[in-house]
């Protein structure tokens, strides 16, 4: 499973500022509505706010993977969004977030949806990738940065 094959240039976010949980998510489900790819923007929402309520998707060192099933989706969406000054995720080691992965998928997607959040969970435990990825200045390097881990880490 190739992580870069499901990230898009356009919805990569190389400066998210927010104020919490539900600022940060708001704002990046809007991209999605932008973009066209969610047909219900208060579902999504409601679905990541409901994950967010049982357990934070912040998973420490820096990193939160907000992530839902949504029926009305068709296929897996991957956001990316890098804050070089941090947000208040609630994570659970109650540092600050500098990299959310936001993933989306069908209900069909199941399993995808799991290895993707595994692959997620593996590039982000490299030594100084997060570093590597906030040095990006455009989606492109950050693309090619996750494709670099792809084509080391099959």
């Amino acid at each position: 499973m190739k992580l870069h094959h499901y990230l898009r240039p356009d919805l990569v976010i190389l400066d998210l500022e927010s104020d919490g949980v539900e600022a940060t998510l708001r704002r990046m489900v809007k991209v999605l509505v932008d973009r066209a790819l969610i047909p219900d923007e208060q579902a999504v929402l409601g679905a990541l706010l409901e994950r967010e309520a049982a357990q934070s998707t912040g998973i420490g060192g820096g990193v939160a993977i907000p992530h839902a099933v949504c029926p009305d989706l068709s296929t897996t969406v991957i956001e990316l969004a890098l804050s070089p000054t941090g947000i208040d995720f609630l994570s659970l080691d109650e540092n600050l977030v500098h990299t959310l992965f936001l993933l989306l998928s069908p209900p069909a997607s199941s399993g995808i949806h799991i290895k993707l959040l595994a692959r997620i969970a593996r590039l982000m435990r490299q030594p100084d990738f997060l570093g590597r990825l906030l040095e990006s200045e455009t989606a492109d390097e950050v693309i090619a940065k996750i494709r670099e881990f792809d084509e080391e880490h099959p």
